[in-house]
């Protein structure tokens, strides 16, 4: 019996200190807009006692009750959603690990701070006083501290240069941070060439593309969003032309940013990046000599 406890325990510390692709499909489903299917499994995630260490399914579960809301008639018959969505925030600020994920998941809690504005007068217009007032005070209470702020969305410009998201995060790249990381970061991303694509994979037994740059980081004790939209959301805008070793490159095929790749060539030679392409796995790409993807390059950023 107490070898079974030592064993559960290492199992559980194991779990706490690493990534979980079932909680990394919370993050990816959420960003994409599957609110149910979020509030679903992460509804399935609290109940398992092998997740009691993490408060992401909380999180992702309040997330979604919130989105689900906005809908008349899902609200009509889940008139209990608001409620059970700021117990479930709560849940999740009693975290021990709570300083972690607001910092990881900052980009997330904003543009859902923006969003309950909205859906506050909503239910005023509709005369669902109750709701609208618990959506009023958890805004003040919970989400206080944060500044809220809208969703990035990409304007196709009319030509055909890439275009860099601007906000007050815009900063010149001009090499005055630890080249020495941006090295490193390198030289690890293209060890993990010939790794295969896995949706929502995050570790060396398979990647996608926000998961391969989201491993390189933190390898080098940087946290970063989970998603390609999120991750240009938090980091530091950078000139497209100015992009160097160990910044980040983001694409899209229409409004919402749906690629990232690291990029590896020095300042003012052509772009390149190492990226998980869902055909070939992890792979390196020159830009300027990619019909698929130097079209779709929509801006630069990075968390160095």
């Amino acid at each position: 019996m107490r070898y079974l406890f030592l064993i559960g325990f290492v199992f559980c510390s194991f779990l706490g200190m690493s990534q979980d692709r079932k909680i990394d499909q919370l993050e990816i489903l959420y960003d994409q807009g599957y609110y149910t299917k979020v509030l679903r499994k992460s509804s399935k995630l609290i109940a398992m006692p092998a997740y009691d260490y993490s408060g992401l399914p909380s999180f992702y579960k309040s997330m979604a009750l919130f989105r689900l809301s906005n809908d008349e008639v899902w609200f009509k018959s889940h008139d209990y959603a608001i409620n059970e969505a700021v117990i479930s925030y709560k849940d999740f600020m009693d975290n021990e690990n709570i300083k972690d994920y607001l910092s990881a998941h900052y980009h997330e809690i904003a543009s859902l701070k923006t969003y309950l504005v909205d859906l506050e007068t909503k239910f005023k217009d509709l005369r669902l006083n109750g709701s609208s007032d618990q959506i009023q005070s958890f805004r003040m209470d919970e989400l206080k501290g944060i500044k809220a702020k809208p969703d990035i969305e990409i304007e196709t410009p009319n030509n055909d240069d890439p275009i860099v998201v601007t906000n007050d995060n815009t900063t010149e790249n001009n090499g005055g941070v630890s080249n020495s990381i941006r090295e490193k970061m390198v030289v690890y991303a293209k060890s993990l060439v010939g790794v295969k694509y896995v949706w929502a994979g995050s570790d060396p037994n398979g990647f996608d593309c926000s998961g391969l740059v989201g491993y390189v980081h933190k390898k080098y004790g940087l946290v970063i969003p989970r998603t390609a939209s999120a991750q240009l959301n938090g980091a530091k805008k950078v000139n497209v032309k100015e992009a160097y070793r160990g910044d980040l490159l983001f694409f899209s095929s229409g409004k919402n940013i749906s690629h990232v790749g690291l990029v590896i060539n020095k300042k003012g030679e052509n772009l390149i990046m190492v990226h998980a392409s869902t055909s070939k796995g992890v792979i390196i790409t020159e830009i300027e000599k990619s019909t698929y993807w130097k079209p779709k390059l929509k801006a630069a950023g990075t968390f160095i």
